[in-house]
């Protein structure tokens, strides 16, 4: 894949011709066009390139010609400890796994992000789809899935309760001792997961401004931590005794849980989010089902 930088309205003068037109030093290129987006960029059809934008400055990617009938799965490189820095990478791909759909990752997205700017997504056949949880609901529409059909409704819709609790609550909790919290007490959380200097300051100005517009983020240290604690808590008290959070048998609800505690379990680096974690013994021995279940490898 090699990226070719274009700058607003303005497309370099000197393209390197042999790299971006040859096909014949390229075989794997699939020819591809784009559509003028007309508020803010400048008209342009340029055959061979997919357009991905981050704020003004455009990249144009070869678009690889990928198998048919296979999820490609878009997300960010591995993490040192867990399959992922992300929790929804986790989410998405250990749902793949459980499913055992076809399935490819690309580890590209820090580059070439979704349409709704999402460092997790997939295309299939051409058809690209944002948002871990619209991927598996088109996963499931295509491949005629779901792992729901033996639990009750009442067991669904307990489930989809935890998964919202997970997605958009816990998950701030999370991002906020990691990039906020935990480096004022001299954790340096992404040093430990590769993440640079400059990349750790721009994800704690993110994740606190960011967390601020959701609700979490207003709210003072010890604070965070409580609301972090009873969401682990509710987590605990809802597993219980059971294998999985619905019972014997893992669910889509599994997913969401066991990407957003793989945060916690593997890659909290000895900070406050895993001093509360290790309160619920239980939480610990269900990552380690998953695991063993879904992620041998």
């Amino acid at each position: 894949m090699v990226p070719l930088l274009v700058i607003e309205n303005e497309l370099k003068q000197q393209l390197d011709t042999k790299i971006a037109c040859n096909l014949k030093i390229c075989p794997n290129i699939e020819p591809f066009s784009f559509e003028q987006n007309k508020q803010r960029f400048v008209k342009i059809n340029f055959s061979g390139f997919k357009k991905i934008h981050v704020k003004k400055i455009h990249y144009f990617f070869y678009r690889k010609n990928y198998p048919s009938n296979t999820i490609i799965h878009h997300q960010i490189g591995r993490g040192p400890y867990a399959p992922s820095k992300t929790p929804f990478a986790v989410k998405l791909e250990t749902y793949l796994r459980m499913t055992k759909v076809p399935f490819l990752n690309e580890h590209d997205s820090l580059a070439n992000r979704s349409s709704k700017g999402k460092l997790t997504w997939i295309e299939y056949n051409g058809q690209e789809v944002a948002d871990s949880e619209f991927c598996i609901q088109f996963i499931n529409k295509t491949f005629n899935i779901d792992l729901d059909k033996n639990f009750s409704d009442e067991e669904i819709g307990a489930g989809r309760a935890i998964q919202r609790m997970v997605d958009e609550h816990l998950y701030w909790t999370i991002a906020l001792v990691r990039w906020v919290f935990d480096p004022k007490h001299g954790i340096d959380v992404g040093r430990q997961l590769g993440v640079s200097r400059f990349e750790s300051l721009r994800l704690k100005n993110l994740a606190k401004k960011l967390s601020y517009a959701q609700g979490v983020g207003r709210h003072t240290e010890e604070e965070v931590l409580q609301v972090m604690d009873e969401d682990l808590q509710a987590l605990s008290k809802f597993l219980g005794k059971k294998k999985f959070m619905l019972g014997e048998q893992a669910s889509q609800t599994d997913c969401a849980v066991f990407g957003m505690l793989s945060q916690i379990h593997w890659q909290a680096c000895g900070g406050a989010s895993e001093k509360l974690y290790k309160k619920y013994p239980n939480l610990i021995a269900y990552c380690e089902e998953m695991k063993a279940e879904f992620w041998p490898d």
